[in-house]
C-alpha cells in the first residue's frame, strides 16, 4: 500500500457517506454526484470562468499590497526596537479583532466598490505579514550582523544583500498563509456587498436555497485556494532554497 493509498481511500469513504446522507436529506446535505452537475452546469453557463478570473484579479491586487505594505513594515518593526515597542501590542490586538466586526466601518470609508473589496483583503492579510518579516529580520540580523559589520556592508547594501535574504523564509511561510486569508476575505466580501464574484455566486445560491450550488462554489473556492498556496509555496521555496524552509 502506497503512502498515498490511505488518502485516497479515506477520501473514497467520504464521497460514499456524502452520496449516502444526500439520498436521505437531499435538500440540506446534497451529494457528490448532483454537486458534479451544478460544477457542469455552472461551467456551461459561461459565468463561472470570468467571476473566477475577477475574485483571483481582485485578490491578487489586494495581497500584492497587503504583502509589500506588511513586509516594509515588519522590516522597520523588526530593525528598530523603540517602533516594536509602540506598534506590536495594538497591532496583535487589531489582529485579533474578527474581520466581519470592521466591515461597517469599511463600508463608510471605502464605499462598497472595489475599494472595499482591496481594504479588507489588505487589513486581513498585511497583519499577517508584518510578523514573520520582524522575525525572519531580526534572526538575520543576529545571525550574519556582525560578519556583515566586519565586511563593511551598511545601509541598503544590508538590507538587500543581508535581511533580505535571511528574512525570505520567514516571508515565505506568511505569504503561503496570507495568500489563503486572502481568498477568504475577497469572497466574504463580495458575498455581503454583492460585488460580482465567486461571494456572489454564494450569496445567490443561499437566498434560493440551492445546496447543490453551496456546494460547487464551495468547491471551487477550495480549489482556487489550494492552487494558490501551492503556486505561492513554490516560488518561496524557490527563493529561499539555500535555507530551511520555515513551517508556519
Amino acid at each position: 500500500m502506497t503512502v498515498r493509498a490511505p488518502h485516497l481511500a479515506g477520501a473514497a469513504l467520504a464521497l460514499a457517506g456524502w452520496q449516502v446522507a444526500g439520498a436521505f436529506h437531499p435538500d440540506f446535505t446534497s451529494s457528490p454526484t448532483l454537486v458534479a452537475a451544478e460544477l457542469v452546469r455552472l461551467a456551461h453557463d459561461g459565468d463561472l470562468i470570468s467571476l473566477v478570473a475577477g475574485t483571483v484579479a481582485t485578490l491578487l491586487g489586494g495581497w500584492v499590497l497587503a504583502a509589500v505594505l506588511g513586509v516594509l513594515t515588519g522590516f522597520l518593526i523588526g530593525r528598530h526596537h523603540l517602533l516594536a515597542v509602540a506598534l506590536e501590542p495594538y497591532l496583535v490586538a487589531l489582529y485579533s479583532v474578527p474581520l466581519i466586526a470592521l466591515v461597517p466601518l469599511m463600508i463608510i470609508w471605502f464605499g462598497i466598490g472595489q475599494g472595499f473589496l482591496l481594504a479588507t483583503i489588505v487589513l486581513s492579510t498585511g497583519i499577517m505579514l508584518v510578523f514573520p518579516a520582524a522575525t525572519g529580520t531580526r534572526e538575520s540580523v543576529r545571525a550574519y550582523g556582525e560578519l556583515a559589520r566586519a565586511y563593511r556592508v551598511t545601509g541598503h547594501r544590508l538590507l538587500l544583500k543581508v535581511v533580505l535574504p535571511g528574512a525570505l523564509p520567514y516571508i515565505a511561510a506568511g505569504l503561503r498563509i496570507s495568500v489563503q486569508r486572502a481568498l477568504m476575505a475577497v469572497v466574504v466580501g463580495q458575498f455581503l456587498v454583492g460585488h460580482p464574484g465567486l461571494g456572489t455566486l454564494l450569496s445567490d445560491a443561499r437566498a434560493r436555497l440551492d445546496a447543490d450550488e453551496v456546494f460547487a462554489v464551495a468547491l471551487v473556492s477550495l480549489a482556487v485556494g489550494a492552487l494558490l498556496t501551492a503556486l505561492v509555496g513554490w516560488a518561496g521555496r524557490r527563493l529561499s532554497a539555500w535555507r530551511p524552509e520555515v513551517t508556519a
